[in-house]
């Protein structure tokens, strides 16, 4: 069994996307946390699911959202770092905060 840990900087990002989305359109920044819990949902149940692709991150996206949630395995804990929109710098992505 895993523990998820969401990092501050995660926290902000998300609590950012969902602002975002609610100014967009009433009720859409509500849709964007279901879709990230439902996210959280899947790497609980399969974290090795996942293809490391930078050094010891993992990714899995959250749809039907843009962004990704940049996520490390560590012994039995699964740590979020980041929330990030598929469209920004891929540079800026994967950096344990």
């Amino acid at each position: 069994m895993f523990t998820i840990i969401i990092k501050e900087q995660a926290k902000v990002n998300l609590e950012n996307a969902a602002i975002y989305y609610n100014e967009q359109r009433d009720g859409l920044g509500y849709d964007f946390l279901e879709a990230v819990e439902t996210a959280l949902h899947d790497i609980s149940l399969n974290p090795f699911g996942y293809q490391i692709k930078y050094d010891v991150f993992r990714t899995k996206l959250v749809k039907p959202f843009p962004y990704l949630l940049i996520f490390e395995l560590l012994n039995n804990e699964i740590i979020i770092y980041q929330c990030f929109g598929a469209k920004d710098n891929p540079a800026k992505k994967h950096k344990k905060k």
